[in-house]
């Protein structure tokens, strides 16, 4: 149950005061005013002050004391529905909106769950299993931790199921594929593609300039590509410090901003987080509510990551 449930519940539960429940403070409030009103006097008028000057200062200095005094008195009508039970609200919960978190708060919290997650390292001989979802359609993937073996992505759509194979890259070769399906005896140039990563950054600052390496290249800082690989690596299989990390550093990336009322493409309701520099949403992350964890983005929600030790299985 959130901050505002909880007020919205006590608030049903507790019984509002009687208007005798209230008198003794009003009175003592009123009682209050009435008596400063009587030492404070009348403001300064007349031949003797100069106009905007002497009768304007006299009714600061009495207003000063006044206005302590409506708070005073405010902070006993306070005590006295503390004392009966009664629910008072600040100017924020009456007739508005509880300001939201901004998207830094939000990425903040976000890196901080990403810690408290458990993490194990995986085998260069085992393979990153993750399982997504975009509507109807289901995608599976088994990528090579160190990229040299040989993987495999399978669709679940119910109107065209596939399966592709993913070779890995060994001395510097790998198998050629035309579709889904791997050509005999013909190789082509690649290099490996760890699908985990040990030397990512653990630090923000640091990942925050690998992030601008990498979308820069030779060329200025391209927002939406940094966005982009932010969303590649949050997706995928990193340690908990990476994450953290990765969200800090993202938190930085100019262009940041909530996108409410945004579901993942499971349909999943979340707190959304895009980086834009144009009208479009751009890359939209979106987050649970409740425990920060990444469910994925609007068009790709992430269902499962683990590890497996061969392609093609399950955990």
């Amino acid at each position: 149950m959130d901050d505002l449930q909880l007020l919205s519940e006590v608030g049903r539960e507790t019984p509002l005061p009687s208007a005798d429940d209230l008198t003794p403070a009003r009175d003592r409030l009123l009682a209050a005013i009435t008596a400063e009103r009587a030492v404070a006097g009348p403001a300064m008028t007349g031949p003797t002050a100069a106009p905007g000057t002497a009768g304007t200062r006299g009714r600061r200095r009495r207003s000063r004391p006044v206005r302590r005094l409506l708070v005073a008195g405010m902070a006993t009508l306070g005590l006295a529905a503390a004392a009966t039970g009664v629910l008072v609200l600040g100017p924020d919960q009456v007739g508005g909106e509880v300001p939201a978190a901004n998207a830094a708060e939000i990425l903040d919290r976000a890196a901080a769950a990403a810690l408290t997650r458990p993490h194990v390292a995986p085998r260069p001989d085992q393979f990153i299993y993750t399982r997504s979802r975009s509507g109807a359609t289901e995608r599976e993937a088994w990528q090579s931790v160190d990229g040299t073996h040989d993987g495999l992505i399978r669709s679940t759509d119910p109107r065209d199921p596939a399966e592709y194979p993913v070779p890995g890259c060994r001395d510097g070769r790998a198998a050629a594929v035309k579709g889904d399906r791997v050509v005999p005896k013909v190789t082509v140039p690649c290099k490996p593609e760890p699908a985990y990563r040990a030397d990512l950054p653990t630090d923000a600052d640091a990942m925050l300039e690998y992030l601008k390496r990498n979308a820069s290249g030779d060329g200025p800082t391209d927002t939406n590509a940094m966005a982009k690989d932010v969303m590649v690596l949050a997706e995928g299989y990193v340690s908990p410090a990476t994450r953290a990390a990765l969200f800090k550093a993202a938190a930085r990336i100019p262009g940041i901003k909530v996108v409410p009322d945004v579901r993942d493409a499971a349909g999943r309701p979340g707190v959304g987080i895009s980086w834009s520099t144009r009208d479009d949403a751009g890359v939209v992350l979106v987050f649970d509510a409740e425990d920060h964890t990444l469910l994925g983005t609007a068009d790709s929600a992430q269902l499962e990551v683990t590890i497996v030790d061969r392609a093609g299985q399950r955990p």
